[in-house]
């Protein structure tokens, strides 16, 4: 299944392409969108952003690269499984219970569409298992974000 999923990414990313992570590292399963990010430097060409919490800061900086297509990854909790993975339309964001910034990761991606008309955004949700102060990453989510930094060093120029 989760194969399945990766073709479709691989076909939905095209040209040069960035991946944003958003979380709070701090909260459990929640910061997996940054931790990948982490985990990912160095190991693929695509434009790499932790977003952290606060998506709307790097707007302007991701408008600079020039991107063709975004692939945004935050913990997402539609009462799936813990650690499964679903992509988001843009327009599907307001049903999904983005843990800690679904209103402005619409507004983020709507700003982005307006400056980069012919920008394709991807948005991956990681569901979470738990988002407790200080928690570490849940077993089930650790290991959707080992495949996740698996697939992502297959971006390569």
């Amino acid at each position: 299944m989760m194969e399945n999923l990766f073709l479709s990414i691989e076909k939905l990313l095209k040209g040069k392409c960035a991946i944003v992570g958003i979380g709070s590292e701090i909260k459990g399963d929640d910061g997996v969108g940054s931790i990948l990010i982490s985990r990912l430097k160095g190991k693929t060409s695509a434009k790499l952003f932790d977003c952290a919490e606060v998506p709307e800061n790097y707007i302007q900086p991701i408008i600079k690269v020039r991107p063709d297509s975004i692939l945004i990854v935050d913990a997402c909790d539609w009462a799936g499984s813990p650690g499964e993975l679903k992509l988001v339309k843009n327009e599907e964001l307001e049903q999904f219970g983005f843990s800690t910034h679904n209103a402005s990761l619409a507004l983020f991606c709507g700003y982005l569409k307006q400056e980069l008309p012919n920008l394709s955004i991807i948005i991956l949700g990681i569901q979470i298992k738990g988002t407790g102060l200080m928690q570490p990453l849940s077993c089930e989510v650790k290991a959707t974000l080992e495949r996740l930094v698996e697939f992502f060093m297959r971006f390569q120029e």
